[in-house]
């Protein structure tokens, strides 16, 4: 947990508001920030998906075979 300090009257709006939701200060909180703040972006690059994970030799076999299947 970490103590944040905003002026009185913010949090006196953030208080309102929960109660008006019925949720508690953290909640609101967290629903401003999800419903205000742009997702994280996902990453533009990445490798392939298998459905387990690679071992070490095989991890070494498709590098020296430029990420071939």
């Amino acid at each position: 947990m970490t103590t944040i300090e905003v002026p009185k009257a913010t949090r006196d709006r953030l208080r309102r508001l929960a109660a008006i939701d019925g949720i508690t200060l953290a909640q609101e909180i967290d629903k401003l920030i999800a419903q205000y703040a742009p997702p994280s972006p996902r990453p533009s690059i990445g490798g392939f998906r298998t459905g387990r994970p690679l071992s070490a030799e095989e991890i070494d076999a498709r590098l020296a075979d430029g990420f071939g299947s």
